[in-house]
């Protein structure tokens, strides 16, 4: 393998790793919106002090800060008013998050049901590997149910400083590519 070869892979890493690391740091707000459907629901954070209800209908564009653990709170509804079906129907449902670069589902649900509501307590934890403080990120949260079809985006962000793992983690990114970038620089070996 040539030096020019192994120099251009080498900055061509070390942008792409830079450039990464901006996005994620530098993510811009999103919009926010009720996408589809008449759902109704909100869910309580009963550790926060204040700006404790997420409610289905949150303006997207306004930020809710979520503890990196809580046992939360749910109730939720097709739609106001909403009258029990006469036989039971299949639903589906789920949340996912979604990064700058990736998204996924961390809960869903499923089955048959002539309820058209549902409450009651969910715990999560943010994995470690996830610093607070970081930015902003979006969530969507959908349910279908015969013809129902709903889903809600909110934004959110973690409550909380970045602390020391995310000033590890960039100052790593750094070295790390400061050592590709070394790598594929010429050694000064005559060949």
């Amino acid at each position: 393998m040539s030096n020019r070869f192994r120099r251009n892979t080498a900055v061509t890493m070390t942008v792409l790793m830079l450039g990464l690391m901006l996005t994620v740091l530098l993510a811009a707000p999103v919009g926010a919106e009720v996408t589809r459907g008449t759902c109704i629901g909100q869910a309580e954070f009963p550790s926060k002090t204040s700006d404790k209800v997420l409610t289905a209908d949150r303006s997207r564009s306004s930020v809710f800060l979520v503890p990196k653990e809580e046992t939360v709170a749910y109730a939720g509804a097709l739609s106001e008013g909403a009258q029990p079906f006469d036989s039971p129907v299949a639903f589906e449902g789920g949340i996912s998050v979604h990064l700058p670069r990736s998204s996924w589902q961390f809960t869903s649900w499923g089955g048959e049901s002539t309820k058209v509501s549902a409450d009651g307590l969910y715990s999560y934890s943010v994995p470690s590997f996830i610093p607070a403080g970081t930015g902003e990120f979006e969530v969507t949260g959908w349910h279908k149910q015969g013809d129902f079809d709903c889903e809600v985006v909110v934004t959110v962000a973690l409550d909380g400083e970045p602390g020391p793992a995310a000033l590890v983690a960039a100052a790593g990114m750094v070295v790390f590519g400061a050592g590709v970038l070394a790598a594929g620089s010429k050694k000064g070996v005559k060949s």
